[in-house]
């Protein structure tokens, strides 16, 4: 197994456990953001130092970077609120609900940067679709 696909089952596991874990935390939404942004500062920014050269490439879009953050941190503090928000019994639910969701965003900038959709992919698309309300009921 290359160790990109190795990289991502450990990525799908983080980013499926740390949530559960916050929401145990009993912090608010915008603390337990907070929180997980100056720890993923702490623990980033060491690592970055070696990489402080790239901000000078040229060929760097930092508009893009910018709006990507932004994205990011809505999607923080919404996420962090329904974790707050909800038991840790139902947590799950909503879990399986943003995961779907994630999965179709790519998905569908795929098929518009490769310029169509196979049928293959439209019943992926569909059993998704069936998959999150079969969860979530």
């Amino acid at each position: 197994m290359s160790n990109l696909y190795v990289k991502a089952i450990l990525v799908g596991m983080f980013f499926g456990i740390w949530p559960l874990v916050m929401n145990r935390s009993g912090l608010s939404g915008n603390a337990s953001s907070l929180v997980l942004a100056v720890v993923m500062l702490g623990c980033v920014l060491p690592l970055s130092v070696g990489d402080i050269g790239s901000f000078s490439n040229p060929e760097v879009k930092f508009g893009f970077a910018v709006v990507a953050s932004l994205l990011g941190v809505v999607g923080i503090l919404f996420f962090n609120s329904i974790l707050a928000s909800t038991t840790p019994q139902n947590v799950s639910l909503f879990l399986v609900l943003v995961f779907i969701v994630q999965i179709v965003v790519p998905s569908v900038y795929h098929v518009v940067m490769t310029g169509g959709i196979t049928v293959a992919k439209g019943i992926g698309f569909a059993l998704a679709v069936v998959s999150a309300i079969l969860l979530i009921l």
